[in-house]
């Protein structure tokens, strides 16, 4: 990769911005609020837990259609086939059988004696005749849909065996177990996978989870993607591991970019309150034997938030705030170079790129519908045309920066696979990708594996709902601008369908020479609040007067939580100022 060399003007600019955004104020407190109610993590216990027969197939499906992930426990059979089965015998699975057969283990049979098994009856006459089902099926269950996802919890199973099993869904796979070793060992082997390490059991206490912790910090918690941590609740109405404690290691393993999960041991039916106190401790995920309460839980949660006057700096840490690079670093550099999204990422900023496509189907980072803007100085003809209509050898020969002054001669139009390789050298860098003219399962297979990493830009519904079917792990961003009027129409329309698939949303804000907005400031806060219910990011994008920092004040103060912008030192100290008046 080539050396960046900007302009001293520049360097000094960022200099300044990367020191000040050094400070920090006061950090916020997560809250399970602060992302979409749809994405929140419902890990149904042995399936679908008390609702069906555990390990079944019916309970499986049960949960994916609750929205919830199912947990499955597997077992290698007498000729090495991976099963759901939990127990170490058949005793409680099979009641009337015999006592040699309730002692015998899975593994002591074959897949087809264990397929003559009926592994419901024990659970009621409308169960019966379930048979144990293979991780085959489980496979084929997932193809049906990317959204599905499925923990497996590992009893006697090896790891090799399990990955080629689940070759091609690596993605859609998270890998339970109690053991720090093989969540390590299943992510050496799966790295496309995750890992939920679980702990507690109901019996452990505040100095028992924190001896595991010691162990884990001292791996930088290798391996490890999820972690739940069962929790008892006393008569007393206390929890063990405590309150304080469960929320402050909550904190911790969020700064690892590690999802907090926390199961309600011995929850009864009733309880909704208890998975409520969890919420509040700041968990990101319930693990459940009643997926049904604990989304019932949820609703309710997300249908009464703390009636407050919400403000930025009070929620949000400074260093979390995302601010999106217009068309990769705005006014600062060539809009879609690579140089522009390197600048924009310096400055802790996350750039957008408006995808084309060549005409050799190479996906390339490009606004314009043709090059009358970007190559002024082209014959008649040329400017006319537009990335369609040249291979991707061709538009190599194109500068893109000269446009823009000297110090940018020689920039030129990337693919995607650079676009990929950046992000794959850098994990915690995110990328906005605005859509002008691609194929959404071309696009989703050449960013497999970083999904996590893209952010899907659209003004469109129906291609945020295309993109979230076929890359279900990234993330949207809805943008809208238009009349008031026009925009609670579309509103309204989303509010419908509950925003489903939506992560961020965007409204262009108009102010005029007086500093009156459009769309209102009382729509805008509404707007505001409305989302926040939601767990949607509301970001705006200031059309006009982009460079004032009163606008952006205005704006944190009305609940606006993110920006868009074509300055970014600009918006970014005007941010930065924001939080230092809370600070003083």
């Amino acid at each position: 990769m080539k050396q960046i060399r900007w302009p001293k003007s520049l360097c000094f600019s960022f200099f300044l911005l990367a020191t000040s955004l050094s400070l920090r104020a006061n950090e916020p407190f997560w809250n399970i609020r602060d992302v979409p109610q749809e994405t929140v993590t419902v890990v149904a216990h042995r399936g679908a837990g008390n609702l069906a027969p555990e390990n079944a197939l019916e309970s499986l499906q049960l949960t994916w259609s609750l929205g919830g992930i199912p947990e499955v426990d597997v077992r290698t059979t007498k000729d090495d086939r991976i099963v759901m089965f939990h127990d170490a015998n058949f005793a409680r699975i099979l009641p009337n059988a015999s006592e040699e057969m309730k002692k015998k283990r899975l593994e002591d049979l074959t897949f087809e004696e264990a397929r003559q098994l009926d592994i419901g009856a024990f659970r009621g006459e409308q169960f019966a005749g379930q048979k144990i089902v293979s991780l085959e099926e489980i496979c084929d269950s997932l193809k049906e849909d990317k959204w599905r996802r499925v923990y497996i919890d590992v009893k006697n199973v090896d790891f090799v065996k399990l990955a080629e099993v689940t070759q091609g869904l690596h993605e859609q796979i998270i890998l339970a177990t109690g053991k720090d070793e093989e969540a390590q060992k299943w992510m050496k082997i799966a790295p496309d996978s995750g890992t939920l390490l679980w702990m507690g059991l109901g019996t452990a206490t505040d100095a028992d989870i924190e001896k595991r912790f010691e162990k884990l910090r001292a791996t930088q918690f290798e391996g490890v993607t999820h972690l739940q941590i069962h929790v008892k609740f006393l008569e007393n109405g206390e929890m063990q591991p405590s309150a304080d404690y469960l929320k402050k290691i909550g904190k911790e393993l969020r700064q690892h970019k590690i999802e907090f999960q926390t199961m309600p041991w011995g929850v009864s039916t009733d309880k909704i309150e208890y998975y409520h106190r969890l919420f509040d401790l700041g968990t990101a995920g319930i693990g459940t034997d009643n997926p049904d309460i604990a989304f019932a839980a949820l609703d309710e949660y997300y249908k009464n938030p703390p009636k407050e006057n919400w403000n930025l700096r009070d929620h949000i840490p400074l260093n979390k705030v995302i601010v999106q690079a217009h068309r990769g670093a705005g006014n600062m550099a060539p809009e879609g170079s690579l140089e522009s999204f390197e600048l924009a990422w310096g400055m802790d900023m996350v750039p957008e790129a408006d995808l084309r496509m060549t005409k050799d189907s190479v996906i390339v980072s490009f606004h314009d519908n043709d090059f009358s803007r970007i190559i002024p100085n082209a014959s008649n003809d040329f400017k006319k045309k537009g990335i369609k209509d040249l291979t991707f050898e061709e538009t190599q020969q194109l500068d893109i920066g000269a446009f823009r002054g000297e110090q940018f001669i020689g920039q030129k139009i990337i693919n995607l696979e650079t676009m990929n390789q950046v992000l794959s050298e850098h994990p915690d860098r995110m990328l906005y990708i605005d859509i002008k003219q691609i194929d959404f399962e071309l696009l989703a297979r050449q960013t497999e594996g970083l999904h996590s990493q893209y952010i899907l830009a659209s003004t469109k519904y129906d291609e945020i709902k295309e993109w979230k079917r076929v890359a279900p792990r990234s993330k949207t961003l809805h943008w809208m601008g238009g009349s008031e009027e026009k925009l609670a129409e579309r509103l309204a329309a989303l509010r419908a369908v509950h925003f489903a698939g939506i992560d961020q949303l965007q409204i262009h804000v108009n102010v005029d020479k007086d500093g009156k907005f459009s769309p209102s400031e009382d729509f805008l806060k509404k707007t505001g609040e409305e989302l926040r219910k939601y767990g949607i990011l509301f970001q705006t994008l200031s059309w006009t007067q982009g460079d004032s920092p009163e606008v952006y004040w205005r704006l944190m103060d009305l609940g606006c939580a993110s920006f868009a912008t074509d300055y970014p030192i600009e918006t970014m100290k005007a941010i930065r100022d924001y939080y230092e008046k809370k600070a003083k």
